[in-house]
C-alpha cells in the first residue's frame, strides 16, 4: 500500500520533540475523511526543500492532525542540478497539463513566458474581447494571469510533486516576457555549469539530444539547464536573433511539429534521461 505523502511548512514540523502538526482544513480533511487515517497510521510529511519525515499519526481532532516524527531522510540530489523550462503561456488546460507533467519529469523552475505570439482567445470571464479578436496577454491582462492563476498553478505543481513522489516543489514563477527572459540567461551565459537552449522549429539545428551527448562527451552534463519554448506560431526571426545574442544555443526535436506543451515534456523527458548517463 502506498503510503499518504503530504507537503506542509516546515514551521508545523518540530524535529527536537519529534511532532508534525497539520492544520491546514483541506489536508485533515482529506486525512479523516477521505482517506479514512486513524491513529498509528503511516504518513509521510515534506518540507518542500529536499527532506523526507516518516510519520505515524499520534492525535487527531476535527481541525488537526499531530505526528509522531520516526525519522527523516534527505535527498542526496537537492541543488546538485537544475532544469528551468520558461513554457509559453498557452491554453489554459494545456498549459496546467504541462505544468502536472513538467513536475512529474523532474523540471525545478517553470518560467511562463509571453512572447510576441502569445495569445489567448478569452479573458479570465470567459468572454472574448470587444472586438471580438483574440485578447493577448500583454498590458492588463498579464496583472489577471499573475495574481489569479499562481496559486492554482502552485497548487498543480504540489499535487504532482506528492504523487510522484518528489523531494520538493518546483518553482513556477510569475510569467516573463520574452525580453526579460533573455536579459536572465544573459546574465549567467554558457558556462561549463550552465547551459541554455531554445527549441525553433523549421530551422536547421542539431537535436538537444545531439548536443546533450556532445556535452556528455566531455565529462557530466552541466549543473544548470534551461529550455526555451515557443508558442503557437513558434518564435518570431528577431526573437530567435535575440536569443542567440542572448546566448541560446538553437535545438530541435526532430522533424514533426510539435504542440507547445508536448515540445516542453519531449525536451524534459531527452534531458532528465540524458542526465542518467554517467
Amino acid at each position: 500500500m502506498q503510503i499518504p505523502r503530504f507537503f506542509i511548512d516546515s514551521s508545523n514540523i518540530n524535529e527536537n520533540v519529534s511532532l508534525a502538526m497539520i492544520g491546514d482544513p483541506k489536508l485533515v480533511h482529506q486525512i479523516a475523511r477521505v482517506l479514512r487515517l486513524g491513529k498509528g497510521a503511516p504518513v509521510i510529511l515534506l518540507n518542500g526543500s529536499g527532506d523526507l519525515f516518516h510519520c505515524r499519526i499520534e492525535n487527531q481532532d476535527r481541525d488537526s492532525v499531530a505526528l509522531f516524527i520516526e525519522r527523516k531522510e534527505t535527498d542526496r540530489d537537492a541543488g546538485r542540478s537544475s532544469l528551468t523550462v520558461a513554457l509559453p503561456l498557452i491554453k489554459p488546460s494545456r498549459f496546467e497539463w504541462a505544468l502536472e507533467k513538467l513536475t512529474e519529469l523532474g523540471a525545478t523552475t517553470i518560467i511562463p513566458l509571453i512572447t510576441q505570439r502569445t495569445v489567448q482567445k478569452s479573458n479570465e470571464s470567459g468572454e472574448t474581447a470587444e472586438d471580438g479578436k483574440k485578447k493577448d496577454y500583454k498590458g492588463s491582462h498579464v496583472k489577471q494571469v499573475r495574481h489569479g492563476k499562481l496559486d492554482r498553478w502552485h497548487s498543480i505543481v504540489k499535487e504532482a510533486s506528492e504523487q510522484s513522489e518528489r523531494f520538493a516543489i518546483p518553482e513556477v514563477v510569475a510569467p516573463k516576457k520574452l525580453d526579460d527572459y533573455l536579459k536572465l540567461i544573459a546574465e549567467q551565459k554558457n558556462t561549463e555549469s550552465s547551459l541554455h537552449y531554445i527549441l525553433a522549429e523549421r530551422k536547421e539545428c542539431p537535436h538537444l539530444s545531439i548536443h546533450l551527448a556532445g556535452e556528455l562527451e566531455k565529462g557530466d552534463l552541466p549543473k544548470n539547464i534551461s529550455v526555451c519554448l515557443g508558442p503557437e506560431g513558434g518564435f518570431t526571426d528577431a526573437e530567435l536573433d535575440a536569443a542567440a545574442k542572448a546566448g541560446l544555443i538553437s535545438a530541435s526535436l526532430g522533424k514533426l511539429i510539435l504542440r507547445s506543451e508536448t515540445a516542453a515534456v519531449a525536451a524534459t523527458a531527452v534531458i532528465s534521461a540524458m542526465r542518467m548517463h554517467k
